[in-house]
């Protein structure tokens, strides 16, 4: 009766690694004058091929790695030449076949980088504002009107909002407002921290603001001088350039985000307050301290300031709201201030929506985007009421 010998994928490479450990020794032994059977015979083959196959895998990887490691290192120095031609042709083969090139800059390169960028700063500091600077004068004065009953009805409207919110909520005066306690009162020794945000697309009243800002009693934190989709961005990139202040950079984009791109962005602050400022606007020497005074006092923490506003008309059956342009109607509203019916501002007053300017904290700035815009054809400044 034949009996067939089975092995099991255990036993099998159980007894290829005994023979590879062993290296025979039983076949050595005097007293063992049997064969062992073919069987164990070609297993031990297979284990030596095994191992020299490994082995050389092992090999062909250690090489592998040193030239990876000899091309991908960063401390390399392109000044000395090592006397490796032979693996620098086959590195450079398998780089060109199987690599892709990362940014390694030698130090030539860096050297040549930097001068190039030291020359750029110091063409771009040799810039005076004064050489590239464009002016654009503003007529804040408007043309009065003529027509008495217009004037009569506007300043009797006017009269009548300042008495009702001086008894309901109270309005004060500068003076007023500056006497009252305040968190960022500039006699503090922590003063806030304001970002002023320009939003410039035509205008060329960049170098006016700027101006303005550097002179102000409570300097600024930072500016930003955006220009979304301008066709003045070179421009206003050289005006800013040649003031040479860290404090001021530009911002610009080919996409106009119109309205609520400058809010977006106010987001990103890490100041205290925020001055969002258009760019038919030029801010006194004191708008920042006054603003922040204001913004710092318990009644109006919580406030949206500024220095133009309107008050909206009661709504009209059809849900829409007259223009204040309309002719002879009361119900237009009020546009605060407004000299061609001579009306000027002299107390705060509380009003539906501000417009060319926005002062308010940082903190404020979020409850904008609370709510998604129903439209974005009309401005911010109504969302933001």
């Amino acid at each position: 009766m034949g009996m067939t010998r089975t092995f099991k994928s255990g036993d099998y490479l159980e007894g290829m690694l005994s023979d590879y450990v062993g290296g025979g020794g039983k076949g050595s032994n005097k007293h063992t004058k049997t064969a062992p059977p073919p069987s164990r015979s070609s297993a031990a083959a297979s284990s030596a091929r095994l191992v020299t196959t490994l082995t050389c895998l092992q090999f062909a990887f250690a090489v592998y790695a040193t030239f990876l490691l000899y091309y991908m290192s960063p401390t390399i120095d392109l000044r000395t030449k090592p006397d490796f031609a032979w693996a620098s042709r086959v590195a450079h083969a398998w780089k060109r076949h199987f690599f892709i090139p990362p940014h390694v800059v030698g130090r030539y390169q860096e050297s040549a980088a930097s001068l190039v960028r030291e020359q750029q700063d110091i063409t771009a500091a040799s810039v005076v504002p004064s050489q590239v600077c464009e002016h654009e004068k503003i007529d804040f004065l408007q043309k009065k009107s003529t027509d008495s009953a217009m004037i009569k009805l506007k300043r009797e409207l006017y009269d009548e909002v300042l008495n009702f919110q001086g008894t309901t909520i109270g309005t004060e005066s500068l003076v007023q407002l500056m006497g009252m306690k305040s968190r960022w009162d500039i006699r503090n020794p922590i003063r806030p921290k304001v970002t002023v945000i320009l939003n410039h697309f035509k205008r060329k009243t960049l170098c006016a603001q700027l101006d303005s800002l550097l002179r102000q009693t409570l300097p600024f934190h930072h500016v930003w001088v955006l220009a979304f989709g301008s066709p003045n961005e070179e421009s206003l990139k050289r005006i800013v350039e040649s003031y040479n202040d860290t404090r001021i950079s530009f911002v610009s984009s080919s996409y106009d985000f119109k309205y609520y791109g400058r809010f977006q962005l106010a987001l990103q602050t890490e100041a205290d307050l925020v001055y969002i400022v258009d760019d038919d606007m030029i801010p006194g020497r004191k708008m920042l301290q006054i603003l922040s005074h204001v913004a710092g006092t318990e009644k109006y923490k919580n406030s949206v300031l500024g220095s133009i506003g309107r008050i909206l008309p009661f709504r009209q059956k059809d849900f829409t709201f007259p223009s204040y342009r309309k002719f002879r109607s009361k119900e237009a509203g009020i546009y605060l201030p407004d000299p061609a019916y001579d009306i000027t501002v002299d107390k705060i007053v509380q009003v539906d929506f501000l417009s060319s300017s926005w002062f308010l904290s940082a903190e404020l700035v979020r409850t904008l985007f609370v709510e998604a815009p129903l439209t974005f054809t009309t401005g911010e400044d109504l969302h933001l009421r």
